[in-house]
């Protein structure tokens, strides 16, 4: 039996997108809604989220997503906002640096329910939706998956797992999901601009140029010869959200970096 036809321009349906208060996941709420999605905003910062419902037109919900019943809640929501879903895309994340003897179990906990056990529970409490729509899912991973760097062991692993399992629900959803991931670079986004420091190692009196300096190494390790822009990310969104011949894959949007 012959699939139906790809669906066309999800990026102009009805889209969930998590971790939408700032960074990453504001800039694809801006993008798709620039494209004329409906876009129901999901993150933890009610007032950042307020912000953006003015700014952008989307529809919001502060949800914590490590919370009990709260794939279900996104589902009820999304179901009431928009009618049903097309998209899913995931940018939720937290990182804690820390190097090996100073990494703690809070941190481990968090970083692994953030990254990892949130994102594959909604998209799982979705995929009804989205196997209803022939729609498509877009996790937002990271270069540290497969380039890890010091003091990022429990981020990276977490990474790695997203991009495992997003591989897993490609073969499982199809043909009706398409399911992929992007894997930034360093995005300057107020994750990455936290100080970076070896165990034991005390905050300096000026922390900003501490900060400055990482920058400028990180900056360093692109041959692109800049960190990426949150908009970088989005953009890269929108095509695997319409790529219709596309699933299980990974994108790297990372100025290089994983070229060198």
């Amino acid at each position: 039996m012959i699939p139906d036809a790809p669906r066309a321009e999800i990026s102009r349906g009805r889209v969930v997108v998590t971790g939408a208060s700032r960074g990453i996941g504001a800039a694809i709420v801006r993008a798709l809604r620039e494209r004329g999605a409906q876009v129901l905003a999901v993150g933890r910062d009610a007032d950042a989220l307020d912000r953006l419902a003015h700014e952008t037109g989307a529809w919001i919900a502060a949800v914590d997503l490590r919370a009990p019943g709260a794939p279900a809640r996104v589902v009820e929501v999304a179901r009431d906002a928009l009618g049903g879903v097309d998209g899913l895309v995931q940018s939720a994340g937290v990182i804690r640096y820390q190097g090996v003897g100073a990494i703690d179990a809070a941190a481990v906990d968090e970083q692994v329910g953030v990254n990892l056990v949130a994102p594959l529970m909604l998209a799982q409490a979705l995929a009804p939706e989205l196997r209803a729509t022939r729609g498509a899912i877009v996790n937002v991973a990271s270069t540290l998956a497969t380039r890890p760097a010091p003091l990022t062991a429990v981020y990276s692993a977490t990474k790695a797992a997203m991009l495992a399992w997003t591989r897993v629900f490609a073969v499982e959803l199809a043909p009706d999901v398409r399911v992929n991931a992007i894997a930034p670079g360093v995005v300057d986004t107020a994750m990455v601009r936290q100080p970076r420091l070896a165990p034991g190692e005390p905050l300096p009196d000026a922390p900003e140029r501490l900060v400055e300096a990482q920058l400028e190494a990180l900056r360093a390790l692109h041959p692109l010869g800049r960190l990426g822009a949150p908009e970088d990310v989005a953009a890269a969104v929108v095509f695997l959200l319409d790529a219709s011949w596309v699933t299980g894959a990974v994108l790297n949007v990372d100025g290089g970096l994983t070229a060198c």
